[in-house]
């Protein structure tokens, strides 16, 4: 649908709720062209699904990088202008896409926030090969720096009671909005790991530098778990000179920086929306890929789903799996690995490469154990959601065995729709391990014999145990789901409104 002029009329939203403004590298709506016709795809996973709550309830602009050619002409038709728009869910916001030079942001998200800061902060390098830090990673920071500015310039133009700015690619844009002179309550919201402070050192100083303050801009810095705000303060606390970290209180005492006050480091563990998840399950696709799976299961699934991305560790759970084959051959015939995977940032060499890798592994066990048409691994590549929720109902054991993770929301989705009494095996590394551990059996990521016998454990669990740590992981994720998230931190930054009326 082509758009209208941008200075229409706004959607009439209800003056009593909160004027929020968000800011995040994808937006809920990205644009293309099909048959010389504007498409709008509204996106209905990840960042916009969890921030759904935030669009049906309150007055929501929403600033998002224009990245696709057909984004940057609805960011000129803009002329600096949020429009009204509707998410998947049909909920009224304002949306802007701001327009980086496509250098700057195509240098931005694939040298330094994918794989630099995304390697860092999963502790993925290979020191002996990576990373290698020239005047080239200087001027691809930059481009990040610029990217960053772009964003942040978008941002001032609203008012707003609060602002949310989200994710790794967006670390400088706080101190970007209060060198502006921007005042609004600011959380910053980083959903993957915060590694120790040694992991930063692969950072050039000045850049580490930048970065942290960068983040300390916000005046609440959202992490995912107790354990990231640990390493958060501990990073601050050996990284940074004229700051004071309170331990206790959970603070960071900036003195230089846009002005002296205390920057509060939280945890808010992202979720599931469990309404959200329940309707998918009378969609006909959904009905028709749940029976044909109940026509083709073996006698025991077990079940992965995945981003083909390193740090997701397929590779060591696959030869996991081949532990527990060769342990025990009376399972040969009777189990299936069904792992279901996404392709991601496969311009990413690294990325690349390990997908080659998935593949070849997955062959060379299917090669060495299957017969009689039999495959242990049922590997399927590509995006198939109504696979993906059949599997959710019908796996009687789930793989997570990331090597890092800043929740691992597979954990969270697939138990909350299980019908047949799963057993999570799960990463201690995931951040959702620190929520989920009373219910999952835990699994060190690199060690392959022991997530062999947490799979073989996961199998022969009693049935009544089973069901008792089912049922106890439906309660939990029902309580504590998406909108408690969203609440914990409004909770927070009101009390920061109410400190400045």
């Amino acid at each position: 649908m082509q758009r209208g002029n941008p200075d229409d009329c706004r959607p009439v939203l209800d003056a009593g709720k909160r004027r929020l403004t968000i800011v995040s590298n994808r937006g809920p709506i990205t644009y293309t062209r099909v048959d010389e016709e504007r498409v709008a795809s509204r996106a209905g996973g990840g960042l916009v699904s969890a921030l759904r709550g935030l669009v049906r309830s309150h007055r929501v602009t929403w600033i998002a990088c224009a990245v696709t050619t057909e984004d940057r002409t609805v960011a000129r038709e803009q002329r600096g202008h949020a429009v009204p728009e509707e998410d998947a869910a049909g909920n009224s916001f304002l949306l802007h896409l701001a327009e980086p030079a496509p250098s700057d942001f195509d240098r931005a998200y694939h040298e330094v926030a994918n794989p630099l800061l995304w390697f860092i902060q999963h502790e993925l390098y290979d020191l002996g090969q990576a990373p290698i830090v020239s005047d080239d990673t200087r001027a691809a920071w930059a481009a990040y720096r610029r990217y960053n500015a772009t964003m942040a310039a978008a941002a001032t133009e609203y008012d707003a009671d609060a602002l949310m700015v989200h994710d790794y690619q967006l670390y400088l844009v706080p101190a970007m909005l209060r060198e502006a002179g921007v005042t609004t309550p600011m959380l910053h919201f980083t959903h993957i790991p915060w590694p120790t402070p040694d992991a930063w050192r692969l950072l050039p100083v000045d850049l580490r530098t930048e970065l942290l303050h960068g983040l300390l801009g916000a005046d609440i810095v959202g992490l995912q778990t107790a354990r990231d705000v640990h390493n958060f303060l501990a990073t601050c606390d050996e990284h940074l000179t004229e700051v004071t970290i309170n331990f206790d209180l959970q603070t960071v005492h900036v003195v230089n920086d846009h002005q002296t006050r205390d920057v509060l480091i939280r945890h808010y563990p992202i979720s599931v929306d469990p309404d959200g998840f329940y309707e998918h399950l009378t969609a006909p696709e959904i009905i028709a890929a749940t029976a044909e799976l109940t026509e083709s299961r073996p006698w025991h699934l077990i079940l992965r789903v995945d981003r083909t991305d390193p740090s997701k560790n397929i590779d060591r759970g696959f030869y996991a799996y081949d532990r527990l084959l060769t342990r025990r051959p009376d399972l040969h015939g009777a189990v299936s690995l069904l792992t279901l995977l996404d392709p991601s940032r496969l311009s990413i060499p690294a990325y690349a490469t390990y997908f080659e890798t998935i593949q070849t592994t997955a062959a060379e066990i299917n090669l060495r154990h299957g017969r009689d048409g039999w495959l242990p691994i049922d590997l399927r590549i590509g995006d198939n959601f109504p696979l993906v929720i059949a599997a959710y109902q019908q796996y009687d054991v789930l793989l997570v065995n990331a090597l890092a993770d800043g929740m691992n929301l597979i954990a969270k989705e697939a138990p909350l729709l299980n019908e047949t009494d799963g057993v999570v095996v799960l990463s201690e590394r995931a951040g959702a391990y620190e929520e989920l551990e009373p219910f999952v059996l835990g699994v060190d990521p690199l060690d392959i014999e022991a997530t062999a016998a947490q799979l073989e454990h996961a199998i022969d669990l009693p049935a009544a145990d089973r069901a008792a740590r089912s049922l106890g992981l439906k309660e939990f994720l029902v309580k504590h789901d998406v909108s408690r998230w969203i609440d914990l931190q409004l909770h927070d930054l009101d009390d920061l409104m109410e400190t400045r009326r």
